[in-house]
């Protein structure tokens, strides 16, 4: 048995393999503390780049596999707040400079492309005509995918996540997120 636990361990860890995702839509609603609000609709300015690590192995559980987001630039046209301002999101590295973090949870038995749990944690810079805001708690994405890069895959949000400016005043919140790869 421990023979057939290591090599399907062996079978299963992988070194780090760089993927693109070249594109995404997605939606969120932005909410500042006066009230005014608007539901934003992105589209990526530049393709996402990740990486997949290795993989944790457990007979029990199945595998894990770890993502980090390296970057994501997405941008959208404001028709409430700031009519025709571009707002423009940026996460990872060229966001609050740390890479955005993820895991897919592939259970013993089942394969990726049966479709398995997947979630991330966002950490955004929203850049507004008003200035930058950024969250300190994640916006907690998941969803299902059937493969990497996710294609063909919905993320959601649950919550309302705070957003801050660049004194650390609260100056909103987001909530409703929602990407389509």
């Amino acid at each position: 048995m421990k023979a057939v636990m290591a090599a399907t361990k062996a079978m299963m860890n992988f070194n780090e393999v760089e993927m693109t995702l070249p594109t995404s839509n997605s939606k969120t609603y932005l909410e500042l503390v006066d009230g005014r609000s608007e539901e934003l609709h992105f589209v990526q300015a530049q393709p996402t780049q990740f990486t997949v690590n290795d993989s944790e192995f457990n007979l029990k559980s199945g595998v894990t596999v770890d993502i980090e987001i390296k970057n994501v630039d997405l941008v959208a046209t404001s028709a409430v707040l700031w009519p025709g301002q571009s707002i423009h999101v940026r996460g990872g590295l060229h966001g609050q400079g740390e890479t955005i973090k993820g895991t897919a949870k592939i259970p013993f038995g089942k394969k990726i492309a049966d479709g398995v749990e997947a979630e991330t944690f966002l950490y955004w810079v929203v850049e507004t005509p008003e200035g930058s805001f950024h969250n300190e708690q994640p916006i907690h994405m998941t969803g299902t995918i059937t493969g990497l890069p996710p294609k063909d895959a919905t993320f959601r949000s649950a919550g309302v996540v705070p957003l801050f400016d660049e004194q650390g005043d609260k100056v909103g919140t987001l909530y409703g997120c929602l990407q389509s790869n």
